[in-house]
């Protein structure tokens, strides 16, 4: 709202909008408001015959708010996670976690890729609050250890899960081949 009306948008109006922002809840509530619309979501489309594609929202969104922001216990955020997925278990979902041989080398290239003040968020938010801040962890060297304990917890995660999953590399950025991978995965599943 500040970066589509500027100065004349009220400070009073965007702080009482900001305090319902699904990313400003507590967890409890965040896990509560999200559960919920998975369960209204998998009802509604429970009997119809569309594939859909989600992207972050069922593992990186539990973990980024249970862990990244609040760090909050393990196992409270193994469960979180769990949770979606027996809610989505009669859709008969299909997970394909896109993963990196060496995520530290890809965030690098990131930093160097994209605008400064993209970075210098991503390590603020990764750095100081939460996980980050509890672990000490400063710049961005503090930022690739969040990142190396998130891997971890994801890699738990993914173990844990009991519905159809994959892993996919896509560390050699060559976008045909991975195309091809996700293809295969694709046409496999949907037989």
């Amino acid at each position: 709202m500040n970066n589509e009306y500027g100065p004349s948008f009220p400070n009073e109006w965007l702080h009482a909008v900001a305090k319902y922002d699904i990313y400003e809840l507590p967890l409890d509530q965040n896990r509560k408001f999200v559960t919920g619309k998975w369960k209204k979501f998998t009802e509604s489309v429970l009997n119809g015959t569309d594939t859909f594609i989600f992207d972050c929202c069922f593992i990186q969104n539990p973990v980024t708010m249970g862990m990244i922001k609040y760090d909050s216990n393990k196992e409270d955020v193994i469960s979180y996670v769990l949770e979606l997925a027996t809610i989505a278990a009669r859709l008969n979902p299909l997970l394909i976690y896109v993963e990196q041989n060496d995520p530290e080398h890809s965030f690098r290239k990131a930093v160097g890729e994209r605008p400064k003040e993209w970075s210098e968020g991503f390590i603020d938010y990764y750095t100081n609050q939460g996980y980050g801040k509890n672990e000490g962890c400063k710049g961005l060297e503090g930022t690739l250890q969040v990142l190396h304990a998130r891997r971890e917890l994801e890699n738990e995660i993914f173990n844990r899960l009991k519905i159809a999953k994959k892993k996919v590399d896509n560390s050699s950025n060559h976008m045909n081949d991975y195309k091809k991978v996700l293809a295969g995965i694709l046409s496999e599943y949907f037989r």
